[in-house]
């Protein structure tokens, strides 16, 4: 019972300690996409809880249209109109993950997302799906203060091994294509505090 005591008074104290600011929230400069011809409508949202000082909780959410299937590799058919689906894809949902740093502001960071797929199909009613969409980042958070403003350019790694209603006409797109894509740009700002 009294090492249960002298435990709990150590993890006690040592989160006390702990002087690194525990909240951050951040956004993706791919907001900017909505200002152009034919946007997005991309929104995103970053809140990261630090439970130490090298680990955090990550919560996104998250929403994007998108025309073409999502797996289309850099290169000649990327954002090719010919690729394009009979319609659109509104893609809603909600990410949580786990971000390590490993060394002065490089991190790591495992995310996962459940997305309710709306397709909207041309002559068609409006058809709901799922996607279980995995990422996994690595990027460099630089915070020129000690505390406050931060900017991360990253790299993501994504792979959807799960998807569920999709119609026939979005699925055969979808199947000329991985359920893969690496080597996606981030580039995030946000507040810690």
């Amino acid at each position: 019972m009294r090492t249960l005591f002298v435990s709990l008074a150590f993890v006690i104290a040592s989160r006390s300690s702990f002087a690194e600011p525990r909240w951050s929230v951040g956004t993706s400069a791919w907001l900017l996409a909505n200002a152009m011809a034919d946007p997005p409508h991309f929104y995103y949202l970053e809140v990261d809880y630090a439970l130490d000082a090298r680990n955090s909780i990550v919560v996104e959410p998250v929403t994007w249209t998108y025309h073409a299937p999502p797996g289309i590799p850099y290169g000649s058919s990327y954002g090719s109109a010919a690729e394009n689906y009979p319609g659109f894809v509104r893609s809603v949902g909600l990410g949580i993950g786990w971000r390590r740093e490993l060394y002065h502001g490089l991190a790591a960071s495992l995310r996962t997302f459940h997305m309710l797929q709306l397709y909207h199909e041309e002559d068609h009613a409006r058809t709901t799906g799922y996607q279980l969409f995995l990422e996994a980042r690595v990027g460099w958070r630089w915070t020129p203060f000690h505390h406050g403003f931060w900017i991360e350019p990253a790299v993501a790694f994504n792979w959807w091994p799960l998807e569920a209603g999709r119609p026939e006409s979005f699925r055969a797109m979808d199947d000329r294509w991985p359920s893969y894509f690496v080597f996606e740009p981030w580039l995030n700002a946000g507040w810690s505090w």
